[in-house]
């Protein structure tokens, strides 16, 4: 019984590396094969990663009591930082689409 169990564990393993493997590999091949259509998610992708970039790069390297107690280095208090002002900005962009699509609609 328990070796039906462990034969079924390790499809379920197979099976979810095929499939994540499928879903990561598949559009990477559909989009090197036609960058023409895919320009825009490209852009999109690239807006991200420099709103990533700015936001790490303007973060604080901060350490402390608190930081060393949780065993926080400098470098992972930049990162977190720099997670926690790009969600300010992707927060503070949505809101900004949302009044601006209500309010074209009034004007209209």
């Amino acid at each position: 019984m328990d070796s039906l169990i462990n034969l079924g564990i390790i499809l379920t393993y197979i099976l979810i590396i095929a499939s994540v493997a499928g879903a990561i590999i598949f559009p990477i091949i559909h989009t090197l094969g036609d960058l023409k259509s895919a320009k825009g998610g490209l852009i999109g992708i690239a807006v991200i990663l420099v709103i990533f970039l700015i936001s790490f790069a303007v973060s604080p390297a901060e350490s402390g009591p608190f930081f060393d107690k949780f065993g926080i280095s400098p470098t992972f208090s930049k990162i977190i930082g720099g997670g926690l002002i790009s969600t300010y900005i992707f927060g503070l962009g949505a809101i900004l689409s949302i009044l601006y699509s209500q309010v074209s609609k009034w004007i209209k």
